[in-house]
């Protein structure tokens, strides 16, 4: 299960959070993991549009050492990050809104990572099934 949504706009983001909602759903997230990725999903969403104006949000279903989990990619085309590195080192901070917004995504997501250059920002985050949410599926 792989979707790719096209980011220019913000009723864009509208659309992709319900249809991310519903994959989520799928795969068998509850409605607490569900609202934490739709909300991950939104924030970055709204990063592409006030940073970089266009960008792409890809999420698929991934498998990994006996796992299951919903993997998202964020890519867009905007001038990058310019200091990355202070940016990771305070992720886990509240500094100010923008660091706050990836902060609250990485809370919120059990595995993130980031990258930024002059060709854009690639975000990539991983919400795990919990191991109470596979056997209530089966």
């Amino acid at each position: 299960m792989r979707k790719t949504f096209q980011i220019h706009f913000e009723w864009d983001i509208v659309y992709m959070r319900s249809e991310v909602r519903e994959i989520a759903k799928k795969i068998g997230f509850g409605e607490v993991d569900q609202s934490r990725i739709v909300q991950s999903i939104s924030e970055l969403a709204r990063n592409i549009i006030q940073h970089a104006e266009e960008g792409m949000i890809t999420v698929e279903l991934i498998e990994k050492d006996g796992r299951t989990g919903l993997f998202i990619n964020v890519r867009d085309l905007g001038p990058g990050i310019p200091d990355i590195d202070e940016l990771l080192r305070n992720v886990h901070t509240k500094t100010n809104k923008e660091k706050k917004g990836l902060s609250h995504v990485a809370m919120l997501m059990d595995d993130f990572r980031i990258q930024s250059d002059d060709t854009g920002t690639a975000v990539e985050v991983i919400k795990w099934l919990k191991k109470s949410e596979i056997i209530s599926k089966k």
